[in-house]
């Protein structure tokens, strides 16, 4: 019976590795015919098995004998982050992967990727939605179509993200800001630091004020119970964000069958709920529509296109509210954790940032800040995109062929992408390369988007942030495909910074017998110790605590 087993499972390794040759022999001598650099990969990036196992067998394999070749540099999600923009430095500007499924173009140049986004538009390239069918799992949505269907749905889903919607998420910043601050000065620096689960928690409350209408106080992750008792809404969604793999590979329906495996039965519950929830709200948004007393928030513009527009349907409504908390919670949530270690670090652009803050918000006390402040507050802003620059949560922008070729500019070289290709924008090459930001281009430097007009003004009314000529920088894509949350992320970071740095500073926690160097030195290596789970993220943050004080 063993032996038997044994067989088989030779067998069927064996029809693996003959399979894969055979598809990187074949996608060799298509790519070569492109005229681009050439690198053979032998397991696909989109392989789901070695996506999640890749980060940890990497290591054992600099113990062999190819341990050092291009496999172990380019043979894992993530490598784009640890390699930035060697590859095309020492390649070019283009560079095909051949791998056993696809051919995959790793693309690093400006004017290309703006005619790629053009031609898009066009028809002639298109997302690759199948990458992201699992989606699904909630109902049809803006991520997993094309074409008609596509342009439908973002109709009714851009429309939802308003300055309505974004003054609540101003007002929501800077309460949930003030609580997690006031939290965090009551923490142990001597403790594992929570600063990544407190950031997600802060990101969820302000995301289900801005699409529900719903308010929470915070409650930080040393304050968290677990109960027996039904999950509020925020508590269903905050289990489905953090275990989102598992949902999006089995499914929602399919977790309760599996209520026998231990963690997965709470994760169905939490699914089921969530579902509930979010149909018992499209009922209630649908009456307070017809009588008039809907509020403007996110969830309200799309069941008002759904009941009174019938532009969209009540299946379609609820896929797209999760993959809005889906899409804009964890990116934002990461993008929080990088700035305040990167922060942290700096004490310098604090100082740059604080002072800036107080200068425009002035005498009011900062929750009555109003958002008409926002616009003003350049310097603020500038962090997060400096942030976004150097540690954007996605690694890149994925486009292709289907089945009819594409044709591409790169610098003087035009070339003919075959069909079935995939074409990478590879942002953490193309928004950190030397040729666009300068041989500083791999420092985090929050004043290079600044510039100053001169005048007789203070000097803080005068700044305003850099228009980029060489279009490098789309952490938030481009055309038709940006992400339609863009400005409603930036208007919650910068509220957070006004209601958390204002009049405080933060520095990292020197642990029992650290002098101050020593907890730099340790919050440097975590932020060093940065990779990819679903998204780009601190692998360990907790190892960094930090230390928040009033300034004098």
């Amino acid at each position: 019976m063993i032996s038997s087993i044994i067989s088989t499972l030779l067998v069927l390794l064996s029809l693996f590795i003959l399979s894969s040759v055979w598809g990187i022999i074949h996608n060799y001598e298509i790519a070569r015919k492109i005229g681009i650099p050439v690198i053979i990969v032998p397991i696909s990036p989109e392989n789901p098995i070695w996506m999640l196992t890749a980060r940890h067998v990497m290591p054992l394999l600099k113990y062999v004998p190819f341990g050092n070749g291009n496999f172990t540099r380019f043979g894992y999600v993530g490598w784009q982050f640890d390699d930035k923009y060697r590859v095309h430095q020492e390649l070019g500007d283009a560079v095909v992967f051949s791998t056993p499924a696809k051919n995959w173009i790793y693309l690093s140049n400006a004017d290309t990727t703006h005619e790629l986004i053009r031609k898009e538009r066009q028809g002639e390239f298109a997302r690759p939605v199948e990458l992201l069918a699992m989606l699904d799992v909630f109902g049809p949505n803006l991520s997993t179509t094309n074409g008609a269907d596509w342009q439908r749905q973002r109709k009714c889903t851009a429309a939802s993200f308003n300055e309505q919607s974004n003054g609540l998420v101003w007002t929501e910043s800077l309460r949930q800001g003030q609580q997690l601050l006031a939290y965090w000065k009551k923490g142990d620096k001597n403790k594992s630091s929570t600063m990544a689960q407190d950031a997600r928690t802060l990101t969820l409350d302000v995301l289900v004020h801005a699409a529900f209408g719903k308010s929470f106080d915070f409650y930080g992750a040393r304050e968290k119970k677990t109960t027996s008792r039904p999950l509020s809404y925020r508590d269903a969604l905050a289990i489905i964000l953090e275990n989102a793999i598992p949902i999006l590979i089995v499914g929602p329906e399919n977790l309760k069958r599996l209520s026998f495996i231990p963690g997965l039965a709470r994760l169905g519950d939490a699914a089921l709920q969530f579902k509930k929830y979010m149909s018992d709200m499209f009922d209630e948004n649908a009456e307070k529509a017809q009588d008039g007393t809907a509020r403007g928030n996110l969830i309200t513009s799309l069941v008002r296109a759904s009941v009174d527009d019938k532009l969209i349907s009540r299946e379609e409504v609820i896929g797209n509210i999760f993959v809005y908390n889906f899409a804009g919670h964890d990116t934002t949530a990461h993008s929080f954790a990088f700035t305040f270690i990167l922060l942290a670090l700096n004490p310098d652009v604090q100082d740059w940032m604080s002072e800036e803050i107080n200068h425009v918000i002035n005498e009011d006390q900062t929750l009555d800040a109003k958002y008409d402040a926002f616009p003003r507050l350049v310097r603020t802003l500038a962090i997060l995109l400096e942030t976004l620059r150097l540690y954007d949560p996605l690694l890149s922008i994925v486009k292709g062929t289907q089945t009819q070729p594409g044709y591409l500019t790169i610098g003087s070289q035009k070339i003919i992408v075959p069909p079935d290709t995939r074409i990478i924008l590879n942002l953490q090459a193309l928004q950190s390369h030397p040729k666009y930001w300068g041989d500083d281009s791999l420092e985090w430097k929050p004043s290079r988007w600044i510039q100053t007009r001169p005048g007789p003004e203070p000097l803080f009314d005068r700044e305003s942030i850099i228009e980029l000529d060489h279009g490098a920088y789309i952490p938030w894509g481009e055309g038709n495909r940006s992400c339609p949350g863009k400005k409603f992320a930036q208007v919650e970071h910068v509220a957070v910074m006004v209601a958390m740095f204002r009049d405080h500073f933060v520095a990292p926690a020197r642990l029992e017998g650290e002098g101050e160097e020593a907890a730099r030195e340790r919050t440097r290596s975590t932020l060093r110790d940065t990779g990819m789970v679903l998204l780009l993220q601190i692998l360990h943050p907790e190892k960094a605590p930090l230390e928040w004080k009033a300034r004098a």
